[in-house]
């Protein structure tokens, strides 16, 4: 098998207004775009693959070099064979100098280069660093081999298998994984990415190690869609640095916070400290945008101090530079792009919870039931929907009460009691609509302004979205409670109240009246009790996360005990069926004029209607609340 040739990597070109840098230029003050020594790894999936041919490029101590993997300002990196081991080592070769193998060192971490030994060959005034050999190729030529087209977590992979050009052993426990990548759209995908990196960050942060320069470049992608943290060479470990000894602040300028520049820049007074985990955390987002969008969030700029001034001038959105992209991965990513260190995440590990909430809230949405014409308006106008949904089921309940009552008591009355009749629905009416109007408004205004604000990208208070949601959920029963209003003290109310202005009435027109009120009021408060679960649950609710961190296991809390609830009011719709068939058959053909069998057979209709879609939307919030609270059993992997 012929050796595939091999292209060194071009170093980043710097940015106007830097240069490249001196070993000895690494200090504070030093603008420029920092070259980082890239490994270039990458490989095929098969079942057998052989390993590459060994073209003898030299003995260098215990190691047999193959090919060159990368070259940089201060390092070269082989494709070497250990041979006390027999096994493939990524070498890294620089000059004698720097602490990199010590801050790799203190770092076992699944999603970072691993090193496994250094040699110093001090009469060389060469140092070998003995690395994870990590067949793929790095992130930065998987973004420009997608292109800032529209991408899903297959284009990735293709992307991966395309560029590699050396070997790799099968492994079969991570098919499963990259299938799950596979499968993924650009959001899972990144945010999975984007995850297990800040992870890696949060890992070497608890180390007291900051990396300073989170890459594209400095990200492997394995064939398995595996990522990998290299490059610690200017990584800054807190525990061993003295203090006023002039720490190196290493990077590359278009990731760096506003905050890193200001470092950078000689003509800022800024601390040493003010670079922190939070530095980290802001080039981990400027890259998660760069791969969704496929370009970087700020323009090139010719001075340190107007990039400074760029970034702190707010931080961009993706959902303008992508229009499919949902407000939850913008909102997270602007988090991490905040220019104020003290708003955005305030640890990697918080960086990885907020993202892999965001991918499980992305993974909810595309397993959601699907919404149908009805769902795609109530989605689209959720506002005027949940008022329609509230009322209808009320203005049904008005049309039975008023036919029911005309037929059996009104028609039956005397003339006074006619009239006292009208007073009372007067009075009724005027004191009842005001106070459920008032009180609906109440129960709909907090959740209706929160769902706008998220909306439309505004940010929101500490815990504002939460309690939104918590008020969401509290709508259905709400609704109930104001059927429950609005209805069933009128059983009651009505015929005492003609009692005292007209006289006696007869004790059936008491039985009537209960008949009349509570059969309207249990239409009006089952039906718009599905129809507000429906809007709660289905429409508002995944809509309704600000910060996803943790989402299953809220989701479970704020969702505990809602199941049982949709078979009760399943049953409360089957007794309205029954109720009209009991009727008929209590009062028998004599007392059955036209009207009134008109009325309950048309009652008998409606009550088999209700009852079949209170089932179908049992069944369907059901699904709906099992995808909202199941973990599908994905772990950290994709």
């Amino acid at each position: 098998m012929a050796s595939p040739e091999f292209t060194p990597p071009e170093t980043e070109k710097p940015e106007p207004g830097s240069t490249l840098p001196s070993p000895s230029a690494v200090m504070r003050g030093s603008a420029s775009e920092f070259p980082s020594t890239r490994l270039q790894p990458v490989a095929r999936l098969a079942e057998v693959v052989p390993e590459p041919p060994e073209r003898d490029l030299g003995v260098l101590g215990d190691y047999r070099l193959i090919q060159v993997l990368g070259r940089g300002a201060f390092a070269t990196v082989y494709l070497a064979r250990q041979v006390s081991l027999g096994r493939l080592v990524a070498l890294k070769v620089s000059a004698d100098m720097g602490s990199e193998a010590r801050t790799l060192a203190s770092l076992e971490h699944a999603h970072i280069v691993s090193v496994y030994s250094e040699e110093i060959h001090a009469d060389e005034g060469k140092r070998l660093l003995c690395m994870q050999f990590v067949p793929g190729t790095d992130l930065a030529r998987v973004i420009a081999h997608l292109d800032d087209r529209a991408w899903h977590g297959r284009d990735l992979l293709d992307a991966v298998n395309s560029l590699s050009s050396l070997p790799d052993r099968f492994d079969p426990a991570a098919l499963r994984d990259r299938d799950e990548l596979s499968r993924s759209d650009a959001v899972e995908a990144a945010c999975w990415i984007g995850a297990r990196l800040a992870e890696a960050l949060a890992h070497a942060h608890g180390q007291g190690v900051l990396h300073r320069d989170v890459k594209p470049a400095n990200i492997l992608i394995n064939p398995y869609g595996r990522p990998m943290l290299a490059d610690f060479n200017l990584a800054f470990q807190a525990q061993t640095a003295q203090v006023g000894h002039g720490d190196s602040f290493g990077g590359t300028l278009a990731y760096m916070a506003p905050e890193h520049l200001d470092a950078f820049n000689p003509e800022v007074d800024s601390p040493d400290h003010s670079v922190d985990e939070r530095s980290d955390v802001y080039a981990l987002g400027v890259v998660l945008f760069e791969l969704l969008t496929g370009h970087r969030p700020f323009p090139r700029s010719p001075s340190l101090a107007e990039m400074a001034e760029t970034r702190r001038a707010g931080a961009p959105s993706v959902c303008k530079a992508r229009d499919d992209l949902p407000e939850t991965i913008d909102r997270v990513l602007r988090k991490c792009l905040d220019p104020d260190p003290a708003r955005r995440f305030i640890s990697a590990e918080e960086q990885a919870h907020a993202l892999d909430g965001c991918r499980e809230l992305q993974r909810i949405r595309k397993r959601l039931p699907p919404l149908g014409r009805v769902g795609q308006a109530a989605l689209a106008h959720p506002e005027l929907w949940l008022i329609l949904l509230l009322f209808l089921p009320h203005v049904i309940g008005s049309v039975v009460n008023i036919a029911y009552n005309k037929i059996r008591i009104v028609d039956l009355m005397t003339d006074p009691q006619k009239t006292a009749f009208g007073q009372m629905l007067l009075a009724y009416n005027a004191v009842v609509y005001p106070i459920c109007f008032w009180w609906a408004y109440r129960l709909i205004w907090a959740p209706l302004r929160v769902w706008r604000k998220l909306r439309d990208g505004q940010a929101l208070a500490e815990g504002e979205a939460a309690e939104a949601r918590r008020k969401t959920l509290s709508l259905p029963l709400w609704t109930v409670g104001l059927a429950c209003l609005g209805w069933f003290p009128g059983g009651v109310v009505f015929p005492l109240g003609i009692r005292m202005l007209a006289g006696p009435i007869e004790p059936v027109v008491y039985a009537r009246f209960l008949v009349s009120f509570w059969t309207s009021g249990l239409i009006a408060l089952t039906y718009s009790f599905f129809s507000i679960q429906f809007m709660t649950l289905r429409v508002f609710y995944p809509g309704l996360w600000d910060d996803p961190k943790n989402l299953r296991s809220k989701a479970r809390a704020e969702l505990a005990g809602l199941a049982p609830r949709f078979q009760l009011f399943q049953n409360f719709a089957a007794l309205i069926p029954l109720i009209a068939a009991a009727l008929m058959v209590g009062l028998g053909p004599d007392s059955m004029t036209l009207p009134l069998r008109l009325l309950i057979t048309s009652l008998i209709v409606l009550g088999m209607t209700g009852f079949g879609l209170a089932i179908v939307l049992s069944g369907f919030l059901a699904r709906t609340l099992h995808v909202l609270t199941d973990d599908p059993g994905a772990s950290t992997s994709p």
